[in-house]
C-alpha cells in the first residue's frame, strides 16, 4: 500500500510539474519556430514530453482496465521514447555543428531542410511506435492483459532488442560522437564558439536526462522476458521505471531553455569578435 502511494504521489508531482514547463517551452518556441531553427528543435522536443506527460493521468485510469485507452497510452509510450532518443540525437548533432562549424551553419542551416529532418524522425518514431507498442502490454505484468494477449515469444525477444538498440543504444553512440568532438575541440580551443565550458556542461547534462531516466525501462523489459526475477519484484521496478521516464519529461524544459539562452549569448560574442563583415546572414542561435 505504500508503495502504490509513493507512485500516485510521484505520479501527481511529474504531471503536474511537467505539464507547465512544457507548455512554458511550447510557447516561447513557439513565437520564433518561424524564424529559427533552434526554436524548431525545442518546439518539436517539448511536443513529444508534453504529449507524453498529458497522457500520464489516462494511464493511470487505464491500469484498472484493457480497452483501446490502454493501447492508446502504450503507442504514446513508443512514441515519445522513439521521438525523444531521434530528436535529441538530431538536436546534438546540430548543436555540434554550430559550434564547430558556425560559417557552415550560417550558409547550409535552413528552416525547410529542419522542417524535413523533423518530419521524418516524427514519421520513423511513429513507425517504430506502432509496430512494438503492443510489446508493453504483454510485458506489464497484468493478468487480464495476459490472458488474451499470447506473442511469439522469438518475436517479442526480438522486437525487445530492436527497440533498445533502435530508441536507446544506437542514439547514445550517435549523441556521444559529436559531443566528444564538442570537448576536444574546446579543450584546443579551435572556435572562439567553443571555448567556455559551459555549453558542455549544459549537454553533459541533458544527454545523462533522457538515457538514465530509460534505462531501467530497458533494463525491466529485459528481465520481464528472461523469467528469473519474482513477479511481483518485476511489477515493482517495472512502475518505479515507467515513473522515472515521465521524470525526464520534466528535467528535459529546464536544460532546453538554459542552452538556447546560453547559445544565443555566444553567437552575440561571436559575431562581435569573429569579422567586420556583418553583411551575411545571421545565425538564429
Amino acid at each position: 500500500m505504500f508503495l502504490l502511494i509513493l507512485l500516485l504521489v510521484l505520479c501527481v508531482v511529474a504531471f503536474l510539474t511537467g505539464v507547465p514547463l512544457n507548455s512554458y517551452v511550447l510557447f516561447v518556441a513557439g513565437c520564433r519556430v518561424e524564424r529559427t531553427v533552434s526554436a524548431m528543435w525545442f518546439w518539436n522536443r517539448a511536443l513529444a514530453d508534453f504529449i507524453f506527460i498529458i497522457f500520464l493521468p489516462i494511464r493511470l485510469i487505464s491500469l484498472s482496465d484493457f480497452d483501446c485507452t490502454w493501447k492508446l497510452s502504450s503507442t504514446i509510450t513508443s512514441l515519445h521514447m522513439f521521438s525523444s532518443a531521434f530528436l535529441l540525437t538530431a538536436l546534438s548533432v546540430d548543436r555540434c555543428i554550430l559550434a564547430a562549424c558556425p560559417e557552415w551553419a550560417q550558409n547550409r542551416r535552413t528552416l525547410p531542410l529542419a522542417f524535413g529532418v523533423v518530419m521524418g524522425l516524427w514519421a520513423l518514431s511513429l513507425g517504430f511506435s506502432l509496430r512494438y507498442s503492443d510489446l508493453s502490454e504483454y510485458l506489464l505484468p497484468l493478468p487480464m492483459i495476459r490472458r488474451y494477449f499470447h506473442p511469439d515469444a522469438g518475436r517479442v525477444k526480438a522486437a525487445i532488442a530492436i527497440q533498445f538498440l533502435v530508441g536507446f543504444l544506437i542514439p547514445l553512440a550517435l549523441i556521444l560522437i559529436p559531443t566528444f568532438y564538442i570537448v576536444l575541440a574546446a579543450k584546443l580551443r579551435r572556435n572562439r564558439l567553443i571555448q567556455s565550458t559551459k555549453p558542455l556542461e549544459i549537454l553533459l547534462g541533458l544527454i545523462p536526462t533522457f538515457f538514465l531516466c530509460w534505462l531501467p525501462y530497458h533494463v525491466f523489459f529485459f528481465l520481464q522476458i528472461s523469467d528469473i526475477y519474482p513477479l511481483p519484484l518485476l511489477q515493482i521496478g517495472i512502475a518505479f521505471a515507467c515513473v522515472l521516464t515521465y521524470f525526464s519529461s520534466c528535467l528535459n524544459p529546464i536544460f532546453y531553455l538554459t542552452m538556447e539562452e546560453e547559445f544565443r549569448r555566444y553567437k552575440q560574442r561571436a559575431c562581435k569578435s569573429q569579422t567586420s563583415d556583418n553583411s551575411g546572414p545571421e545565425l538564429d542561435e
